[in-house]
């Protein structure tokens, strides 16, 4: 098909047939037939645990991409941080110039990506690690209701993890372009051809932003069923804060008493409400939109800006949180020294991911307008953990000439 903007080691076309006839046995059948009197057959009784066994294999592509995103990232990381740690640039006296990840601006643009590298890279192997169990059960012929309800679960996580990674990695690997300055502008040293890279990632496998509607739909779906008195509860537990959604949406923020700003574990809870005050407002944006004699198609679509579009973003964000926090608690009960820089890499993660929904918490009367100084994004301690992170890395992968 040509030459594309990166990427270009993978060939891609297309094929037409017309007319051609495949044998009965070449289906792909392993979770429905067709007998050879053209009977179709299927193992499972409900549609919709067939519809959702069968989405969850669907998720390997998104699993893989946003692994991917994460190594773009990483890589673009590397190259900004180790480079503003040694470039020197204006100081407080005609004599001393300071490495320009002194200045806060520096730190303020790059440090909260060093952040996401460490917590999405750790949300991504998480759900390799489950999506691959949910492999190996499906190959062995597990084909109970739990599956089923997984490979949902599964497909709706995927689903929003390729978007977030992909869209962090693009905006990051930006902000590392531009925060080395013309030097940064340098082929040589990769920036572009990151950027070009990570690209596909944000429409291959579903544009990006149409893959947000199966998580928000997934969302609605449990919410609806909820509100008919059903209960709200998921393999991996991801969705299971909605069945309190009522008792979660009275809550009100309660600002840390013990330090000037909020950790991740302070964060969680305002995530919660915000899954919560989100799904609720896009379940009557919608019903909203059917009211206007819509059909559902039209409906949905109508209401996907400020409302499912941001639920998605935000459910993920939340379980991504979630899973580094419970990460972080596992390594304070080992002991060691990672505890103290895990934690200040979630907090700044979380923090900074939150501060982008204050208009939503605001809005909703979550937080008054006495709780803004809490949600600082740390970049005033000190940046030498991070720079210690950075040089942890492969570094002989790299070998820049901004390093020199």
């Amino acid at each position: 098909m040509g030459e594309k903007l990166g990427q270009n080691g993978l060939a891609n076309g297309f094929m037409r047939f017309s007319h051609y006839a495949i044998p009965r046995e070449s289906l792909l059948n392993k979770r429905a037939d067709v007998t050879p009197g053209g009977e179709y057959v299927t193992p499972f009784k409900d549609p919709s645990k067939r519809f959702g066994a069968s989405l969850g294999t669907l998720s390997s592509g998104r699993v893989g991409i946003t692994e991917l995103c994460v190594t773009n990232l990483r890589l673009a990381v590397c190259i900004a941080i180790r480079y503003s740690a040694v470039r020197r640039q204006f100081g407080p006296t005609p004599d001393e110039e300071l490495p320009v990840l002194e200045y806060q601006t520096q730190q303020w643009r790059l440090l909260p990506y060093v952040a996401a590298v460490y917590v999405i890279s750790h949300f991504s192997r998480r759900l390799h690690g489950e999506f691959v169990n949910f492999m190996i059960a499906s190959m062995m012929g597990d084909k109970s209701d739990r599956q089923a309800e997984l490979g949902r679960e599964i497909h709706a996580i995927s689903s929003t993890s390729k978007p977030l990674s992909g869209f962090t990695a693009r905006d990051g690997i930006q902000e590392c372009r531009e925060a080395c300055g013309g030097h940064g502008y340098l082929a040589v040293n990769r920036l572009g051809v990151l950027r070009d890279d990570n690209d596909p990632n944000l429409t291959y496998e579903g544009d990006n932003h149409v893959l947000l509607q199966q998580t928000s739909n997934y969302l609605l779906s449990l919410l609806t069923d909820k509100m008919a008195g059903g209960v709200v509860s998921s393999p991996l537990g991801s969705v299971d804060i909605l069945d309190s959604y009522q008792t979660v949406l009275r809550r009100r923020f309660s600002p840390p008493s013990t330090t000037s700003h909020l950790t991740h574990t302070d964060v969680l809870p305002v995530y919660e409400w915000l899954v919560c005050h989100l799904c609720v407002e896009s379940h009557h944006r919608l019903e909203q939109e059917l009211s206007r004699k819509k059909n559902g198609f039209i409906a949905r679509e109508e209401s996907q800006v400020f409302y499912s579009h941001t639920l998605s973003l935000v459910f993920l964000e939340y379980l991504v949180v979630r899973w580094f926090a419970e990460f972080v608690e596992g390594a304070r009960q080992e002991g060691g020294g990672l505890y103290s820089v895990l934690c200040r890499l979630g907090n700044l993660y979380s923090v900074w991911c939150l501060h982008k929904h204050s208009a939503v918490l605001y809005e909703g009367t979550y937080i008054g307008t006495d709780a803004q100084s809490h949600c600082n994004l740390l970049i005033c301690e000190p940046y030498t953990y991070f720079v210690v992170q950075v040089d942890a890395g492969c570094i002989y992968i790299l070998h820049r000439w901004l390093f020199h």
